[in-house]
């Protein structure tokens, strides 16, 4: 009779963990709408690799050149679609590159460059920092 008590109890428990999960798993929330910043800069992303998917990158150089080549595509689509490079965030990412360039003892316009095409593929807002794109006046 024990048994069956455990058998009765264990299933229980498994009902109950299976109620719980599904009634959490109902409460997800909807998946938020692209901006339009999101939006071109998913495109202007693709543009980018597919510009830069022929290069070969069997030298370390050759890498630098398929990095350098996705930003430039990357920086010429978005403005051609209307956004230019934030000036709050050129003040914002002026400090941060003299610690880094400190820090990892190198050139202050290579430690910029380096957090400039980190920067480039942030197309939301994260806290506390200003976006790198905003739409150019028209």
């Amino acid at each position: 009779m024990k048994r069956y008590a455990y058998y009765v109890i264990g299933l229980l428990i498994l009902l109950g963990l299976g109620a719980y999960w599904y009634t959490n798993n109902q409460q997800e929330q909807a998946p938020r709408a692209m901006t339009a910043l999101e939006h071109v800069g998913d495109e202007c992303e693709l543009i980018a690799e597919k510009a830069a998917i022929a290069l070969p990158e069997a030298l370390p150089f050759q890498k630098l050149e398929k990095l350098a080549r996705k930003s430039r595509v990357l920086q010429t689509c978005m403005n051609d679609r209307g956004y230019i490079e934030n000036p709050a965030w050129v003040k914002y990412a002026r400090p941060i590159a003299a610690k880094q360039a400190e820090a990892q003892h190198i050139s202050m316009d290579e430690a910029y460059e380096t957090l400039r095409r980190s920067q480039l593929k942030t197309f939301y807002a994260p806290a506390n920092t200003p976006l790198y794109w905003i739409p150019a006046k028209p």
